[in-house]
């Protein structure tokens, strides 16, 4: 007796189950695969860092790539890894190294930020910075080609959960860290982390007139708490919670120091000219030093 034919739902089904779960494949030497179906790349240590994450139901991006040639590399390496559209993109911020290739991917891909990403984003769109890209790196100009700015269709507040075919993703805003709007992206099941730029890898981050170290110390702990065990930084190679702790040591090492020398009188500008931090002399963007320290004052001094 013949067997029943299965439909074609359930071919087509199990063949999607199998091409999210291909070995790593060559996608180019930028790509790392960190889980089954999940794929992180970043150009250069400085690059932020974008993910491609497969599932039964459609794609879904993490941030668009540091610039349009890299979002052009995702959307090829999607296309090599799956027939599945690209169903959402998440922002883990509104910056332009994060965003500005939105227009690759959307449509079809439903742009999901955190409150307050568009306007940040608007606010701080200058046209003349992709002129000059085009101009410096000639090679952008193709890639550039329908540019347009693609701002979020679906911004939430404090949390947001997504359910992408058999993946979860929750999605945890993280107040006052880097941008106007962080978010964080925890898959609970595969144990992965995307924790935006909170804690660089070995760099001094640009810490804005807003941003709050003990804010940055409250996020890590709360992420800290989730026991990932990757953890994939804004910028950076993906890793651990050593991630964190590295992080929260120099944090709380430059806030002993600018406390003590501010509790000896000095101001803000004598601990800029005479504040040293030898222990962290290898790390990079040193000209961001100033800013870290300007946080800390206003920590300390609250």
């Amino acid at each position: 007796m013949k067997g029943r034919p299965y439909p074609i739902s359930f071919f087509l089904a199990s063949l999607l189950v199998f091409v999210s779960y291909l070995p790593a494949q060559d996608l180019g030497p930028y790509f790392k695969k960190i889980k089954e179906g999940i794929y992180v790349r970043a150009a250069k240590p400085a690059d932020s860092n974008a993910a491609i994450i497969l599932t039964q139901e459609g794609v879904v991006l993490i941030d668009s790539g540091h610039n349009p040639p890299d979002s052009q590399a995702i959307l090829k390496a999607v296309k090599q890894l799956t027939p599945q559209p690209i169903r959402y993109l998440i922002n883990t911020e509104p910056h332009g190294d994060h965003t500005t290739g939105h227009f690759v991917f959307s449509p079809p891909a439903v742009i999901v930020a955190h409150e307050g990403a568009t306007d940040s984003m608007k606010k701080a769109y200058n046209p003349k910075r992709n002129e000059k890209l085009m101009t410096d790196y000639p090679d952008m100009r193709e890639s550039f080609q329908g540019f347009k700015m693609i701002t979020p269709h679906i911004e939430y507040r404090d949390k947001m959960t997504l359910h992408v075919g058999e993946r979860t993703l929750e999605l945890y805003y993280l107040k006052n860290v880097h941008s106007e709007s962080d978010t964080a992206i925890w898959l609970p099941k595969e144990r992965v982390l995307f924790s935006a730029a909170v804690a660089g890898v070995n760099r001094f981050s640009n810490l804005r007139s807003f941003v709050s170290i003990p804010d940055m110390l409250s996020s890590m702990k709360m992420m800290k708490a989730l026991n990932p065990e990757i953890v994939v930084p804004g910028h950076g190679a993906p890793g651990t919670v050593k991630i964190f702790e590295e992080t929260e040591r120099y944090y709380e090492l430059l806030l002993d120091r600018v406390g003590k020398m501010a509790r000896e009188g000095r101001s803000l500008d004598q601990i800029k000219k005479e504040l040293r931090m030898p222990e962290y002399d290898d790390w990079a963007s040193k000209e961001r030093f100033g800013t870290n320290i300007e946080a800390a004052y206003r920590a300390v001094k609250k």
